[in-house]
């Protein structure tokens, strides 16, 4: 691996640290039902699909799909929209 992709990796692991952070301030995250992997695992793919790439944006909401199936379409979508709400923040703040 180069350098570039440590640095873009490490990089991309902070970004993801402090959406999860922003996340905690605003939602109960110990009250919400999903797994610390799940939770992280939305918030990457929330991440991914904000470069506007179709097949990253069909990624994601099929993971959605398959966590609503689980904990139900509330949940999924309340929690979806706070992460959109926040990567859009940090979209901004990285301009």
């Amino acid at each position: 691996m180069s350098w570039k992709s440590k640095a873009n990796k490490i990089y991309e692991d902070g970004v993801l640290n402090d959406a999860l952070a922003r996340l905690a301030k605003r939602l109960d995250v110990k009250g919400l039902p999903f797994s610390d992997v799940e939770l992280k695992t939305l918030a990457r793919r929330h991440r991914e699909s904000v470069w506007n790439s179709v097949k990253k944006r069909e990624r994601l909401d099929r993971y959605k799909a398959h966590l609503a199936k689980t904990y139900g379409t509330d949940v999924v979508s309340r929690v979806s929209s706070v992460l959109e709400e926040i990567n859009n923040e940090i979209g901004y703040e990285e301009k």
